[in-house]
C-alpha cells in the first residue's frame, strides 16, 4: 500500500484531462494545435499534475501543498514528513519512455519520492506510477549536454514503484517463457535450439526490460 492510491489519481488525472480538453480548444480558436509539440505541451499541463494530485492528496492528508517553483518541493505532504516529484511524460516517437530527474536536486536531498504520469498523445490514456526514496543510485550518471538531467534505471527504480494506474510487464519474463517453450518442442533442431538458447541466456542475464500499457479515462 501506497499514501497516493488508485482512486486518487483517477480522481486527479480526471481533473487533468478537463484542463486539457479546454486548453485545446483554447488553442483551436487561435488556430494552433496543443498536440503539434508533446513535450511543450506536457510542460503546459504539469502544473495541473502538481494542483490536482495535492487536493487529491490534502482529502486525507493535512499540510499539503503544492509548488513547483524551481528549487522548491512539487508537493510537499506536512502530515508525512514527505516531498514529492511530480513528472509528465510520453512515448518517444521510437515508442520508449524515459523517467527523468533533476540530478542537482535528486543529490541534494539525497532520496526522493517521484509520481511519474505517462500520458498518450491524445491524453486519453494514462498510466499512474509512484516511486518511493529514489536515489542517485537509480537513476544513470550524469552525461555532459544533458542539461543537468538524468534517466531512471528502470530495473532499479521499478522495485521501488507502486503502479496506481495502468500496467506494467517485465519483457524478460515474457521472452524467457518463450524460449522455455521453444526448447520443450520435441521437433526443434539443433541449430534452432543454439539460437533458442543464445536468446534465453540473453533475457535471463540482461537487465529487466518493461512494456508500459496505459489505461483509458
Amino acid at each position: 500500500m501506497s499514501y497516493l492510491t488508485s482512486e486518487m489519481a483517477i480522481e486527479a488525472i480526471k481533473k487533468m484531462k478537463s484542463f486539457h480538453d479546454s486548453a485545446r480548444d483554447l488553442y483551436k480558436n487561435y488556430d494552433m494545435d496543443l498536440l503539434d509539440n508533446l513535450g511543450r505541451r506536457n510542460i503546459i499541463m504539469s502544473q495541473t499534475q502538481e494542483k490536482f494530485f495535492a487536493q487529491a492528496l490534502s482529502r486525507q492528508y493535512t499540510g499539503v501543498r503544492e509548488d513547483g517553483r524551481t528549487g522548491e518541493p512539487d508537493i510537499v505532504i506536512e502530515e508525512l514528513d514527505k516531498e514529492l516529484e511530480c513528472k509528465l511524460t510520453s512515448r518517444h516517437r521510437s515508442g520508449s519512455i524515459s523517467f527523468q530527474s533533476d540530478f542537482e536536486t535528486l543529490q541534494k536531498k539525497g532520496s526522493l519520492d517521484y509520481l511519474y504520469v505517462i500520458a498518450d498523445q491524445a491524453f486519453e490514456k494514462f498510466s499512474v506510477l509512484l516511486f518511493e526514496g529514489l536515489t542517485t543510485e537509480d537513476f544513470r550518471p550524469l552525461s555532459t549536454g544533458a542539461r543537468g538531467k538524468v534517466a531512471m534505471f528502470k530495473h532499479k527504480g521499478m522495485k521501488k514503484c507502486h503502479q496506481l494506474l495502468g500496467d506494467c510487464v517485465s519483457l524478460n519474463d515474457i521472452n524467457i517463457a518463450k524460449c522455455k517453450d521453444k526448447l520443450s518442442n520435441a521437433k526443434i533442431t539443433p541449430s534452432q535450439k543454439r539460437k533458442v538458447e543464445k536468446s534465453l541466456k540473453y533475457w535471463q542475464e540482461t537487465p529487466t526490460k518493461y512494456r508500459f500499457s496505459l489505461e483509458a479515462i
